[in-house]
């Protein structure tokens, strides 16, 4: 990594397979996320179920939704300069038992009948996740080379698409089949299997150099100042990476369509047993991501050039899936147009994030990476809870809220574009890139 300017990504683009088998450490935090992923869907089925069957109120859903996002933006004070101070291991190993209680805890909340001891549970098992959120964004340029980056990238965020699928599928035949708190109690179980592989990771510590890109990482600690200001001062001096970090919460602007898939489940389609209609809404669009995610990059490769310009089309099908659920007619449709929305949400997705990892000095990433999760959870909290009063108070549809989430990604969209246009045109001229 260097500050004088991008660097390509050079060679042919590195094989999954081949990273999983080179990169050791690598092959430990992916298997801790497999296993991960597959509970937090566990998790979301379950508690969607037992919020639905305990009020049966359309913003008690979003509530959920709400709760299962903003305390990562509270967090975000707090989680960067903690992942930019101390060993990223060691937070990770503490947050994934602290999420494991909670996950137990949830199941005596709901035993209790208690609505807001389960959201008082789930805040703080979210909280918690927000440490653990960019820690692992800032691990992952740790324990790979460049050339690796943009693959591990990709496979973590196939996983999650592919955990998605598959785990919001089982998630959703376990509620409905063994119950909600056996659900709960996998997604207990995952957390534990998740440390049992990170403990073998080696110490990984905010250091200001590049470890692990031509050697072992290094032992040293940050030298520079790690507060939370002086990370939005960091990016303050870096615009660029400032646009890259909100290319993510960008799609977050039609977050509302995200929290209102329930309600789709529950309300829209009513032919088919909820908690089963949700899981396959779900699996479309985890498969959605999934191929959005691995195939993209695998097909047109690792160029930064080629993660540009690939980002405004991303956009372009996340719009169209949102337009296409607003006038679907049956679960299928529906599902159809998750599955394309998240197509282009799962491109996006991994190539943001690794021209961010590309932009950004090790020392910072703890904190760069909470700002653009904060960001983003904020931005999804927000258009839930929007989405849900716009449905309980004024008289909106679900669908509705979909043809208004196509509507609004077309902003970042036009940002990025008129973004990429200034860089050329600086280029061109023989001035700095923005």
């Amino acid at each position: 990594m260097t500050e004088s300017g991008p660097v390509s990504l050079p060679g042919h683009p590195v094989g999954y397979l081949s990273l999983l088998r080179e990169n050791r450490d690598f092959r430990r935090l992916w298997f801790g996320e497999l296993v991960s992923f597959a509970g937090d869907w566990f998790n979301a089925i379950a508690l969607y179920a037992a919020v639905e069957e305990l009020s049966g109120s359309t913003e008690a859903i979003a509530a959920v939704f709400v709760a299962k996002l903003l305390p990562v933006f509270l967090m975000t004070p707090i989680a960067g300069p903690l992942c930019d101070r101390f060993d990223r291991r060691k937070l990770m190993l503490i947050t994934d038992f602290a999420r494991a209680a909670c996950a137990v805890g949830l199941v005596f909340a709901y035993r209790a009948r208690s609505l807001p001891l389960i959201f008082g549970l789930l805040v703080v098992m979210v909280a918690f996740a927000g440490v653990f959120i960019p820690a692992k964004s800032a691990v992952v340029p740790q324990i790979t080379t460049e050339r690796q980056l943009n693959a591990a990238n990709a496979l973590s965020a196939g996983t999650w698409s592919v955990m998605l699928a598959a785990g919001a599928a089982a998630g959703g035949l376990v509620t409905e089949y063994a119950g909600i708190e056996v659900a709960l109690l996998c997604d207990a179980l995952t957390f534990l299997v998740s440390a049992v592989f990170l403990y073998g990771l080696p110490a990984l510590l905010p250091t200001a150099d590049e470890p692990h890109r031509d050697g072992p990482p290094s032992s040293g600690a940050a030298t520079d100042s790690r507060s939370f200001v002086d990370g939005l001062r960091y990016l303050k001096r870096k615009p660029y990476l400032a646009v890259i970090i909100c290319l993510k919460p960008g799609m977050a602007l039609a977050g509302g369509t995200l929290a209102m898939l329930p309600v789709f489940a529950t309300q829209v389609f009513t032919s088919i047993r909820a908690p089963l209609a949700m899981g396959a809404l779900y699996a479309a669009r985890g498969l959605g991501a999934m191929i959005g995610s691995l195939a993209v990059r695998k097909i047109f490769g690792d160029r930064r050039r080629t993660m540009n310009m690939l980002i405004p089309v991303g956009y372009v099908l996340l719009a169209a899936g949102y337009l296409g659920l607003a006038v679907s007619a049956n679960l299928w449709q529906a599902g159809l147009g998750y599955f394309t929305a998240a197509f282009g949400g799962g491109a996006i997705w991994v190539f943001s994030g690794t021209l961010g990892q590309l932009e950004s000095d090790n020392a910072y990433r703890g904190r760069v990476f909470a700002i653009e999760w904060g960001v983003l959870t904020l931005t999804l909290s927000a258009t839930a809870w929007l989405s849900g009063a716009l449905i309980e108070r004024f008289g909106w549809t679900v669908r509705d809220v979909a043809l208004a989430s196509s509507c609004i990604v077309v902003l970042p969209l036009v940002a990025w574009l008129a973004v990429l246009a200034s860089r050329r045109e600086k280029h061109a001229s023989g001035g700095q890139s923005v």
